[in-house]
């Protein structure tokens, strides 16, 4: 998954807790740095500056398999943006912020 990719995810995570309420993201500020600094919060671990985001990722997903007992399955940078994803149910559509919702759609567009 490309960087950006990544960063889109994050950032759609942290629409659905900004909906939940879970986090506050004002006016002009980064909602993959809010998301990041909730998911480092809520395990209490402080959040590593100077760290390419695969590498934060990797740090977070080992974090993740330490708390949470997941038989047979290794967490990567990648599948931990899912795993939130699947957490905080942001993938269901009627879920899903309305901008994502939009891009969904017109991709669907392109392609039909």
């Amino acid at each position: 998954m490309t960087e950006h990719q990544r960063l889109q995810k994050i950032r759609d995570l942290g629409f659905r807790l900004q909906e939940l309420q879970l986090i506050r993201v004002d006016s002009g500020a980064s909602y993959a740095s809010a998301t990041l600094n909730y998911l480092f919060q809520r395990y209490q671990v402080k959040k590593p500056s100077g760290l390419s985001l695969e590498q934060t990722l990797s740090l977070l997903a080992l974090i993740v398999q330490r708390q949470h007992p997941m038989p047979y399955r290794r967490l990567t940078a990648d599948s931990v943006l899912d795993f939130f994803s699947h957490r905080y149910a942001i993938l269901q559509p009627s879920k899903t912020h309305v901008t994502t919702r939009q891009t969904y759609r017109l991709g669907a567009q392109a392609t039909a």
